[in-house]
């Protein structure tokens, strides 16, 4: 079997080129910066996923994907991970929680 070559900057170069890109890299720096919050609170204030989802009303798989950023969060679950985990939820420079 022929192994293809693949070279990582081509394919980066050719993403940048969808008209979308732009909006697609700052939705993943949000998911990436949420992911980050979410498990450095839970993990210093010694909680395992399955503990906090039970205080947030969800599960420790939901949890899982929240800190992996593999899933779009919802506002509410926003609002209970933050209550919490006592974080500051603030948006601009308005504080929301």
């Amino acid at each position: 079997m022929k192994r293809i070559k693949t070279n990582h900057i081509d394919a980066i170069a050719e993403a940048k080129k969808h008209p979308r890109y732009e909006e697609y890299a700052k939705e993943a720096r949000a998911r990436i910066v949420l992911a980050t919050e979410i498990y450095q609170a839970r993990t210093k204030k010694g909680l395992s996923q399955e503990a906090l989802a039970k205080n947030t009303d969800t599960t420790q798989k939901v949890i899982s994907k929240v800190e992996n950023g593999e899933v779009n969060v919802g506002i509410d679950l926003i609002f209970r991970l933050a209550k919490a985990l006592d974080i500051k939820l603030q948006l601009g420079k308005t504080a929301i929680l």
